[in-house]
């Protein structure tokens, strides 16, 4: 959805589109017998038309809807007065000028909740099925859906026994949580202990979710100004006692004199029988009680058959909240890839730091691809836990945009074990030389294949090597001029005998050896020698850098076993080493995802909103005020202070903002990283396919310094050289010309977007779809 931030009905276009091509795509690899398109789960498009239209529906329709129903009802119906948040002072101070007792419903009237309860159990569950994993037989373990059911069951099991009682349909909580604690923990003192543990996680989750109403603060404060007794009165299983913890957790309790409770009374207020308990406990006639609740029927129709005055709260904001909560909660649980959605729809209704910057394209492109970095890091701490990793190092520069997104959510609460995280300055510069074995060309081909346009001196800069004593050696060999593109290396004989050169191999090893042993030191500095097993975090591609640590330190005894984790993997084709391993999260081309591999139609984008504006690491040297520490040394193009500056920083405040929201209620979500990643996937593939015009036209301000290999600032836009267009001698041929300019931007998708032409994109995705399927 566009910038994740826009109505749903503002997303049904390219959600269209989006469902057009797929259905298109499946029918065809159906026919031809081929696999699956992706193999995450993927919500149809009767299925994405249902959820989305049914969010977008306007709240008026939807009211008038509610009020039509309500006059198709029979019965005694009593006309109910009500009131939204924001006028609900004004009236209450008016109707309540008689009355010296004024009483008040809990939830959904003084406290709202960030899901709906019934989520709220879910995650619970969840919380249950994590702790389990420690005690039980993996065999043994029952999914979240058992565990949600089985709480189901006991509920109707133990409200059962309430009313064999004579008391009202309730549940006693205490009852409930041993029950629900000796299904799967059936021995004491382990039984009450689990039970105790899921009491004080649902208490937590309770906290975590709720916050006072809008205005009841200020309401309160006036009523009691007024020196008026206020109660309340709610239908919950929880006790009085935790109602009034909750409270005073919201800023309330103190405004309130007393509270009834139907799990403590045994009596409901929906039946009409916790009333008289109360005006009975409270010493009151009905009409010298005033009650103010959301339900239409146990907060007015009930106690006005008694002659309680009441008053109804009905938001229509408040309303609408809850209905889209209700319809991603109800997609979830029959889709799970709808759980990123189900994110989304709780983020965007309860941020408190993400803000509605909608002049500001640069903090609104990080509110877009948020999503996909934070499930990523949520990944990096399941995989490290799953791995027995206790040490984990973000790579310089893009790590350090990772890494501080995983210092927001390793405190969230989520998490059983968090690995200790650590940042290591290294670049591809700084670490090809140590790499090495000999300079051979079957070294040296390693970064060739991938910037074929070398010079001498280029080749020179790219391996760290002293450019006067390399030069020097070259000329020896008859390679005398260091700036001339060497365009066939395997052929040219001057260049061949400057690698067979014997001064120049020992002049080599001499170089490498020096950056190997600083490298070292500056590893083992930041404590990654001596461990058994660590992981890498980067963005990706290729995990070069991962490589290049492993060639250099492979047959040393205290180099650890390497783990890559990336947000996407491109395999090189190259065998990985022994102790070397690499995972893709959001796209792992050895998957063979069609979809995944989708993801990398635009892969700058994301190396250049996570790259850190301090310079890339050239070498190691010597600390001035320390000298037996090594310090990296940074080069810092001008170019890349201005991009920062101008875009990125405000790229990366709109990814921290959104990291925030998301630790602060990940906590009820309890969503996995593999259970984020299909609708993650496809949010990060609407920008990538079907990017909207202002987007489009964004990217063209960026720019990329290239500072390996080639050396050089990459532009965006579509590079058409007159010269060549004129020399075509045709049209024919200088549509090839744009044609090949078109290949070779850094994100076709963009182009197609910014040539305005209606259903462009569409176009472009079936036929770019049809030509990697064949």
């Amino acid at each position: 959805m566009n910038a994740r931030r826009e109505p749903a009905a503002a997303a049904l276009l390219p959600s269209l589109q989006r469902w057009a091509v797929e259905a298109a795509r499946d029918l065809y690899l159906m026919q031809k017998g081929a696999p699956a398109a992706t193999k995450q789960p993927r919500a149809s498009a009767a299925e994405r038309m249902s959820v989305l239209t049914a969010e977008a529906l306007p709240p008026e329709l939807v009211e008038g809807l509610s009020q039509a129903s309500r006059l198709l009802r029979t019965g005694d119906a009593v006309s109910v007065e009500s009131a939204p948040f924001a006028t609900l002072q004004e009236r209450l101070l008016t109707l309540t000028a008689g009355y010296d007792v004024v009483g008040f419903d809990v939830f959904n009237t003084l406290v709202v909740r960030s899901v709906e309860g019934e989520w709220l159990k879910t995650a619970v569950a969840r919380g249950f099925v994590s702790r389990l994993q420690e005690l039980l037989h993996p065999e043994r373990m029952p999914t979240v859906a058992e565990v949600r059911q089985r709480r189901f069951v006991l509920e109707m099991e133990v409200a059962g026994e309430q009313v064999a009682q004579g008391r009202d349909n309730e549940v006693d909580f205490e009852e409930l949580l041993l029950r629900w604690a000796g299904s799967w923990v059936p021995v004491e003192p382990h039984r009450s202990r689990m039970a105790a543990e899921l009491r004080a996680l649902e208490i937590e989750l309770e906290k975590c979710a709720l916050r006072p109403a809008p205005g009841i603060p200020e309401l309160l404060a006036a009523l009691k100004a007024q020196g008026k007794r206020l109660i309340f009165v709610s239908d919950m299983y929880l006790s009085a006692p935790l109602l009034r913890e909750l409270l005073r957790h919201c800023g309330l309790e103190q405004y309130f004199d007393a509270g009834y409770v139907s799990i403590d009374e045994g009596l409901r207020k929906a039946t009409g029988r916790l009333f008289p308990r109360v005006l009975e406990r409270e010493g009151l006639q009905p009409g010298q009680l005033f009650f103010v609740g959301d339900d239409e029927n146990a907060d007015n129709v009930q106690p006005r058959r008694l002659g309680i005055a009441t008053l109804r709260v009905e938001d229509p904001d408040e309303k609408q909240r809850r209905r889209r909560l209700e319809i991603a909660q109800k997609a979830v649980e029959q889709n799970p890839f709808w759980a990123a959605h189900y994110v989304d729809v709780v983020l965007g209704n309860e941020a408190r730091h993400v803000r509605d910057y909608e002049d500001d394209p640069s903090y609104q492109l990080g509110r877009t691809l948020a999503p996909g970095l934070v499930a990523f890091v949520v990944d990096v701490i399941e995989r490290s836990e799953k791995l027995g990793i206790d040490h984990v190092y973000f790579l310089a520069r893009e790590g350090l945009t990772l890494l501080k997104v995983f210092a927001i959510l390793k405190d969230s609460g989520l998490f059983r074990r968090v690995p200790k995280a650590h940042y290591l300055f290294v670049s591809r510069a700084s670490t090809i030389l140590a790499s090495m074995r000999e300079l051979s060309w079957e070294e040296v081909h390693r970064f060739w294949r991938q910037y074929s346009r070398q010079s001498l001196r280029g080749l020179l800069k790219n391996l760290s090597l002293p450019q006067d004593e390399f030069i020097r050696l070259a000329a020896e060999c008859g390679l005398t001029d260091p700036d001339r593109p060497i365009v066939e290396p395997t052929k040219e004989e001057a260049f061949q005998r400057f690698l067979a050169s014997r001064r120049v191999r020992v002049a080599f090893h001499h170089r490498r050896d020096e950056a190997r042993a600083a490298l070292a030191r500056y590893l083992d500095y930041r404590g990654l020698m001596g461990l058994k097993r660590t992981a890498l975090v980067d963005i990706g591609w290729k995990g070069s850098m991962q490589d290049n640590l492993m060639r250099a330190f492979e047959h040393e005894p205290r180099f650890p076993e390497l783990h890559g984790f990336y947000l996407a993997y491109v395999p090189d084709g190259q065998p990985l080493a022994k102790k070397s391993f690499k995972y893709g999260y959001l796209s792992d081309l050895r998957r063979r995802d069609l979809e995944e591999a989708d993801f990398l139609r635009n892969t700058a984008i994301f190396e250049m909103i996570t790259t850190a504006n301090h310079g890339s690491t050239l070498r190691y040297g010597q600390n001035p005020w320390a000298p037996h520490l090594p310090l990296p040394e940074l080069v810092h193009h001008e170019q890349e202070k201005d991009n920062a500056a101008r875009f990125f920083r405000r790229v990366q405040e709109g990814i921290y903002d959104y990291a925030r929201d998301y630790a602060r209620l990940s906590p009820l979500l309890r969503f996995t990283a593999d259970e984020l990643k299909p609708g993650t996937l496809q949010e990060l593939l609407r920008y990538t396919r079907y990017p909207t015009d202002e987007e489009a036209h964004e990217f063209l301000k960026y720019s990329h310094v290239e500072s390996f290999g080639v050396h050089e600032i990459t532009t965006f836009g579509l590079k058409l050289e007159l010269r060549k267009l004129s020399q075509a001698g045709s049209v024919k041929g200088a549509l090839k010309e744009v044609w090949k300019a078109f290949e070779t931007n850094s994100w076709r998708d963009g182009v197609v977007r910014r040539s305005g032409l209606p259903l462009a994109n569409l176009a472009y995705d079936a036929w770019f779809t049809w030509r990697a399927i064949r």
